[in-house]
């Protein structure tokens, strides 16, 4: 009999038809899927895995705790450059730009008012050298502001800034040829707004106002060239301007005071604005960055620990001395790069609060002020109006020191109590219900001053010569209204001064030369002691950190290794 025999598969038998699903996971395959996990798991339970495990996490802490120090520190450092090198040099090259300008029409206007006067050569000369200065040191204000600015490329800036800066200077020596049209000149004018505004339609304001304080330099300096020319032509004695010459003065003036200082002011306040809005974006920067390092620092801190917490336990080790001098090291690392920054801090806010704010506002008083003394000589030399000039006159003095006043002879009264109660406030006036101190550039209203002993006698004298040059404005009108022409114009020339009476020509010995004198020395002992010092401050602190946190970081790494790796080489 034949064995049975197992009957032979049908071809594709075994095999899922169409539309069958595949066959079900064995038990097999689930077992070995979970014989894996199990596998894991216990591999993660044992203690080289587990130290492999906790070390990694050391290590990536530390990283990122580098990291975090290297950006905020690297943004640290980039603000404080930003601030003492592009945008607080910047606002102070406006600054300058306001100065010079005045400084120019005040110089025209002394030659105005000194004539022909073979006896008053020696002013003659010193201001018209004080003009060529003025014109130079506002072309180079030009030129820092527009390169400070990114306005436009080098090549493109200083052909245009230095041709403004040297346009008239053989026209004011010679006369020139030049053509007087006060109706032509305003059409001209308005031009040339016309052609600015078209030009930086897509640019920046900035670049807006310095073209268009280029641009109108040209047409000031014209219409200067034209007076002064007219003026000798004349042979006009000491205050006796020639008609012409004061109608060609006048123009320039409104030029000077409608376009020029608006546009140099503004500048100014645009130039402050981005100091202020870096300053912030700074200062947020900074404060964040102590936040991220110091969360960057505990999490280090925290698994170091652990992983010291868990070595301790496993091998029976007191002290694993690496991994406690990393813990002591990240520490260090974190409380030092939190610290620098929180120092960087302070001294950027001291740069910008207590330095820069105070050099520009003190800039702005020596530049209002330079306005005032060509009020003087404009009082002096156009009678006409004469009233509006003093007006205008006490305005400025209130936006330099002010204090409640209607009047001149109010305002020479209140200003020199302020002086004589310096350091502290003046006392309040009874008549008014809320009396603010003493305000305006020179002045702090109620605030408490924080001024170290050499400031505080600084801003004494710019205070005791500010109160002398009121003194001299308020005895030069007194003579004008005596009718003594002669001594009003030597007493704004600097030939006799408010306190001694030598009869000497000297305007050196001027009390307004007395109090910009006081008021230079005084912005220069602010702009070292307080900006520039702590801008120096704040980088010297920074800068160690440009190697000190890579190597302390390589370092804390180093001693993580150290710390496990004997441990890890028992498994061997």
């Amino acid at each position: 009999m034949e064995p049975l025999k197992s009957p032979e598969p049908e071809p594709g038998a075994g095999r899922p038809g169409p539309g069958v699903s595949p066959r079900p996971i064995t038990d097999l395959s689930v077992r070995r899927l979970r014989g894996g996990r199990a596998w894991a798991l216990a591999a993660l339970r044992t203690t080289p895995v587990r130290v492999w495990t906790l070390s990694f996490l050391c290590v990536v802490a530390i990283a990122g705790l580098f990291a975090a120090s290297a950006v905020t520190l690297d943004r640290a450092r980039g603000s404080l450059s930003l601030l003492g090198d592009e945008a607080g040099p910047q606002a102070m090259a406006t600054t300058e730009l306001y100065l010079s300008l005045a400084g120019m029409d005040a110089g025209v206007a002394d030659l105005l008012l000194m004539g022909t006067d073979e006896a008053l050569q020696p002013q003659r000369d010193m201001a018209f050298d004080q003009y060529k200065d003025n014109r130079e040191k506002a072309g180079d204000a030009l030129l820092e502001a527009a390169l400070l600015a990114e306005s436009k490329t080098p090549d493109e800036a200083t052909p245009e800034v230095e041709a403004s800066a040297s346009a008239t200077p053989e026209a004011e020596e010679s006369g020139g040829e030049v053509t007087r049209a006060e109706a032509g000149a305003d059409e001209a004018a308005n031009d040339d707004d016309e052609n600015v505004g078209a030009e930086n339609e897509d640019g920046t304001s900035q670049e807006h106002n310095i073209r268009a304080v280029l641009d109108r330099m040209g047409a000031y300096e014209r219409l200067v060239g034209e007076a002064l020319r007219l003026n000798e032509m004349a042979g006009a004695a000491p205050g006796e301007v020639d008609p012409e010459a004061l109608a060609a003065y006048r123009q320039a003036t409104r030029v000077m005071h409608e376009e020029l200082l608006p546009k140099a002011f503004n500048l100014g306040l645009e130039s402050s604005a981005i100091v202020r809005v870096d300053h912030e974006e700074g200062q947020t920067s900074m404060l964040l960055g102590q936040v991220w390092v110091g969360a960057g620092g505990i999490v280090a801190l925290v698994l170091l620990v652990g992983l010291q917490i868990y070595l301790r336990a496993r091998f029976r080790r007191l002290l694993n001395i690496p991994l406690l001098i990393a813990s002591a090291g990240t520490i260090l690392l974190t409380v030092g790069v939190v610290w620098t920054l929180g120092s960087g801090s302070e001294q950027q806010r001291i740069a910008k609060e207590e330095g820069l704010e105070e050099v520009m506002a003190l800039a702005r008083a020596g530049a209002v002020s330079m306005d005032m003394q060509a009020d003087q000589s404009r009082y002096l030399i156009d009678v006409e109006r004469a009233d509006n000039h003093q007006q205008v006159y006490l305005e400025r003095s209130q936006q330099v020191l002010f204090r409640p006043a209607d009047t001149l002879e109010d305002y020479y009264k209140r200003i020199g109590e302020v002086a004589e109660a310096f350091p502290e406030p003046p006392e309040k006036l009874e008549e008014l219900e809320e009396d603010s101190g003493a305000l305006g550039y020179l002045g702090r209203g109620e605030e408490e001053l924080r001024l170290s002993a050499e400031q505080e006698d600084g801003m004494s004298r710019v205070l005791d010569a500010y109160v002398d040059f009121q003194v001299e404005d308020r005895e030069m009108r007194e003579a004008m209204r005596d009718r003594d022409l002669e001594k009003a114009i030597e007493i704004r020339l600097g030939v006799i001064g408010p306190k001694e009476r030598p009869g000497e020509t000297d305007p050196e010995k001027g009390a307004f030369s007395i109090y910009t004198k006081a008021l230079d020395g005084l912005i220069a002992e602010y702009r070292e002691e307080r900006f520039e010092a702590a801008i120096a401050r704040g980088k010297a602190r920074v800068a160690p950190w440009v190697w000190g946190l890579p190597a302390g970081s390589a370092v804390l790494l180093a001693l993580v290794v150290a710390g496990v790796r004997p441990r890890l080489a028992e498994y061997r």
